[in-house]
């Protein structure tokens, strides 16, 4: 309607002896003629033939485009970025599996899933829910559980990988739906923080996102990795929660406690194991210390799960504030006690062989002591009793 209306803008300039000079956007010069100007559609699935993705079908309109997305995939509502394939059976809910109060939530998710990719449940689907809405009940369902689980005092590495999953492959299906280009949520227990950029070409540059007591600083390059495959959009997504170290494991020593709030940093880059540049994490202390904390993350690569510090390092701390910088990405935080476990267990075994050493001692001076007084009396041929005896008849 926009092109049609400049279209008889420009016939009646012309008429009134106006010059025109530029077309609007979707629209091009196939010459220059100061005098006169002749705009023509550009055909946009011409000119780029991924602009919808390799599974995405590109119509042509006049003065713009959409992309059509076959079953499977979808752009979001994006009608002009491209059709990125979904996976809506991660979203569905199995018995013993699924974390206690998330069963509702994923459901629907699911459904929102199934109507973005063009699919349907076995049931009636429900009305899409926006980003918004889903991003508030995925906040509040996160702030229940962490209550449940310090109210009954269950404290399980399992339940920890399985709430940080599920997180992650719901803030990957509810970043893309956000309308606005900052959205910040802060409930009493939880606080995210997401950005999202939706550019013609790859966003560039810094991106920094901060909250009560952490800070990420990393790249939008770092954010889109690969150009060739960018859909449109690009988030990035900061969320701390302020008690998930009550949901620590039951083995963990006392002295490991968590000096800071952890945090869960996600992208919509997906490859994120070995980042071509590592982000900065800048975390508050939860108390002023002057202990060295360790930049941890959460690994749940060779068992239920742990914290681990393997591909982050402490690159600047003090008693307030330590800065993390890791090559991949995960849900990071700050643990205290590591280092000094570590020696505490190697002056206890030198103390326990020291102890050892000294009863050995003791035992083989004890041990010489009554055989030479053996030896002694042998030698005096007699037993000192009989010896007093004869003395004293004397």
């Amino acid at each position: 309607m926009g092109a049609i209306l400049f279209l008889l803008i420009v016939a009646l300039l012309k008429d009134q002896g106006a010059r025109v000079t530029r077309c609007v956007n979707g629209f091009t010069q196939p010459y220059s003629n100061p005098e006169f100007l002749s705009c023509i559609d550009i055909d946009e699935c011409v000119e780029n033939q991924h602009i919808c993705g390799e599974r995405g079908i590109c119509l042509n309109e006049l003065g713009s485009y959409q992309c059509k997305c076959p079953k499977g995939f979808s752009n979001y509502g994006n009608k002009q970025t491209q059709c990125a394939e979904l996976n809506c059976d991660q979203y569905e809910t199995q018995p013993g599996q699924t974390l206690p109060g998330f069963g509702s939530f994923l459901s629907l998710l699911q459904n929102n899933c199934l109507v973005l990719s063009n699919s349907t449940l076995s049931g009636p689907t429900r009305p899409l829910l926006t980003g918004d809405v889903l991003l508030t009940l995925l906040v509040n369902t996160t702030d229940v559980l962490q209550l449940g689980l310090q109210s009954n005092g269950h404290r399980s590495s399992s339940e920890v990988t399985k709430l940080l999953r599920t997180i992650e492959i719901s803030i990957r299906l509810i970043a893309p739906l956000l309308t606005e280009n900052v959205t910040r949520i802060e409930t009493n227990h939880t606080e995210a923080e997401i950005m999202v950029r939706r550019d013609r070409t790859p966003p560039e540059g810094p991106v920094s996102l901060t909250n009560e007591n952490t800070q990420l600083d990393t790249t939008w390059e770092t954010v889109v990795e690969d150009d060739q495959i960018y859909p449109g959009f690009a988030f990035v997504v900061l969320l701390s929660y302020k008690n998930l170290d009550s949901l620590k494991d039951n083995t963990f020593h006392q002295s490991q406690q968590l000096m800071s709030s952890a945090a869960t940093v996600s992208v919509s880059n997906t490859n994120t194991t070995n980042l071509p540049q590592p982000v900065n994490i800048t975390f508050n202390h939860l108390q002023s210390s002057d202990v060295d904390p360790t930049c941890v993350y959460w690994s749940d690569e060779n068992g239920p799960g742990v914290w681990s510090g393997r591909g982050c390092t402490s690159v600047m701390s003090n008693s307030t504030h330590t800065v993390c910088s890791c090559n991949h990405l995960s849900t990071f935080a700050l643990l205290k006690g590591i280092h000094q476990e570590k020696r505490s267990g190697q002056l206890s075994l030198v103390m326990w062989v020291g102890v050892f050493v000294a009863l050995t001692c003791v035992v083989l001076s004890l041990i010489t002591t009554l055989w030479c007084r053996f030896v002694s009396r042998k030698r005096r041929g007699g037993h000192p009793l009989q010896q007093d005896i004869q003395l004293h008849r004397k």
